[in-house]
């Protein structure tokens, strides 16, 4: 072989091995760099993945948080209103002198009025009358017992558990007046009959001076001033012809209340 043949081909050879090493390096680089995409991919992933998980916990901790108070309001609200219907409603007699149950039944009558008129009707102080009569004490029947009504000493007001303070009646007028009405009763023997809607409800208010609010709605065609009301003996005996009703404690708490409010500055 010619000097010159030889060295041609050892460049051959060079240059196969440089072909083939070049092309490893070159595979090997591709490898080096496809293997730093997928960590670079994975390390994008696992903080994404880190920050969804961050989110949802503070998010659940918020949203404990909320519950949580939410349930101390709720609690603190049950709370309030059980305190609130548990406070104590004092049925002890009051003491009143005339004059002072007048000053309650007037201050009675003034809340009522305001009431009326929001139910569209009116309201009266004539609870109770009656024309010609004995000399026995008027009383009515109620749930905790008899109740004086008008003491005429026959048997006296040492008979009887509760005395009225006063009373009122809501009715409805037939030329529409809502609100307080002071010359509702014309006539003793007219009664409401006189001015008030006989075919519509009429419900009597009767104040006890043990602070509770008596009720009676009185059925149609028997809505009397005397009605729910009779009268003892001359002599002080019960008379066999009693009251043809019972007032029931009313379930009308605003008027239980303001009655109660009333009578605090005698107690």
């Amino acid at each position: 072989m010619s000097k010159g043949a030889w060295i041609g081909t050892i460049i051959v050879i060079v240059a196969i091995g440089l072909g083939a090493g070049g092309t490893l390096y070159v595979n090997q680089q591709s490898q080096d760099r496809d293997l730093k995409e997928e960590r670079a991919k994975n390390s994008s992933l696992s903080k994404k993945m880190d920050s969804a998980d961050k989110k949802k916990a503070t998010s659940e901790k918020k949203s404990s948080s909320h519950q949580t108070s939410s349930s101390v309001i709720e609690s603190s609200s049950t709370s309030s209103t059980s305190s609130s219907s548990e406070e104590p409603t004092t049925n002890e007699p009051v003491q009143l002198t005339t004059a002072q149950k007048q000053a309650v039944n007037t201050a009675f009558l003034n809340w009522a009025a305001g009431r009326a008129k929001v139910g569209n009707m009116a309201v009266t102080d004539w609870y109770f009358d009656h024309g010609a009569a004995g000399t026995g004490d008027w009383y009515a029947n109620t749930t905790d017992g008899e109740i004086q009504v008008q003491d005429q000493n026959n048997p006296g007001p040492s008979a009887f558990p509760i005395h009225a303070i006063g009373g009122c009646v809501f009715l409805t007028m037939k030329d529409g007046s809502t609100g307080r009405q002071d010359d509702a009763v014309v006539t003793i023997a007219g009664g409401y009959g006189d001015k008030a809607e006989m075919s519509k409800p009429i419900t009597k208010y009767m104040l006890g001076d043990n602070g509770k609010v008596y009720e009676l709605k009185l059925a149609e065609g028997d809505a009397s001033l005397t009605s729910g009301f009779a009268e003892y003996t001359d002599e002080g005996q019960k008379n066999p012809y009693g009251p043809s009703y019972t007032f029931k404690v009313s379930e009308d708490q605003a008027a239980q209340a303001e009655l109660q409010n009333l009578l605090n500055a005698y107690r």
